[in-house]
């Protein structure tokens, strides 16, 4: 068994992707208190959206370091897979960037949240 933090790729790799974490946590609390407070509500959006992207490149820097590494540093032998965590890594990078998207395109849709638009009803006359 392999203690991965003593080499300096297997700190880089756990920094970068605490980094991508770290600033997840920060665009999680700001979406609370931005959706908390009326006056809020739609300032931050755009700018918490860049923060997912930029956790996003954090978080996919740690998971590109750490197997290029692994497996160039590290003696294959036997069956040697990821464990779920890696794959759970990938979804939270997949997950931000999709979160990153949605809070980027949601002021376009201000006032129909909000129901500030008159609705339009389509209908055919006989």
């Amino acid at each position: 068994c392999v203690f991965l933090l003593i080499s300096a790729w297997g700190r880089a790799a756990a920094a970068t992707y605490l980094v991508g974490f770290l600033i997840l946590v920060i665009c999680f609390a700001l979406a609370i208190i931005a959706f908390a407070i009326d006056t809020l509500r739609f300032n931050f959006i755009r700018g918490i959206g860049g923060l997912c992207f930029l956790a996003a490149v954090f978080s996919i820097m740690g998971l590109v370091i750490y197997p290029v590494k692994f497996s160039s540093e590290i003696d294959m032998t036997g069956i040697n897979m990821f464990s779920w965590a890696y794959g759970f890594g990938w979804t939270t990078a997949i997950m931000e960037i999709c979160l990153g998207f949605f809070f980027c395109c949601l002021p376009n849709y201000e006032d129909q949240i909000l129901g500030n638009v008159k609705p339009t009803y389509f209908y055919s006359s006989p």
